[in-house]
C-alpha cells in the first residue's frame, strides 16, 4: 500500500467507509448517489470527492453506462485488495468482549 493511500484512509472517514463496504461486498457497483445513500449514508458531494480520491489511488474504477451515467466498482487488482485487507485488519481494533 502506498503511503498516500495509507494517509488518505487514516484521515478521510468517507474513503475508509467506502473501502470497508467494498471489502464486504466486493462485486458491488453503483453511482456516487447510490453509494452515498445506500452504502454509507453520507452526502453525495463528499462521497463523489472520496470516490475520485480512491480512483486516483487505484482502489476503485469508474465505468460509463447508459450514456453519461458513471458507476464505481472495487478494483480487480488482487495486490491492492490484499494490502487494503491487511491495513484495515491491522488498524481496526476488534470489539472487546464484555465481562459478565
Amino acid at each position: 500500500m502506498t503511503p498516500a493511500l495509507r494517509d488518505l484512509l487514516g484521515r478521510d472517514g468517507v474513503c475508509r467507509e467506502i473501502v470497508q463496504y467494498l471489502m464486504r461486498h466486493s462485486e458491488a457497483v453503483d453511482t456516487a448517489r447510490g453509494i452515498a445513500e445506500w452504502w454509507i449514508n453520507r452526502d453525495v458531494p463528499s462521497t463523489r470527492l472520496a470516490l475520485l480520491k480512491l480512483q486516483e489511488c487505484g482502489v476503485v474504477q469508474s465505468y460509463i453506462i447508459q450514456g453519461e451515467t458513471v458507476v464505481y466498482a472495487y478494483t480487480k487488482r488482487a495486490v491492492v485488495r490484499q494490502s487494503l485487507a491487511r491495513y484495515l485488519r491491522d488498524t481496526v481494533a476488534p470489539p472487546t468482549a464484555k465481562e459478565p
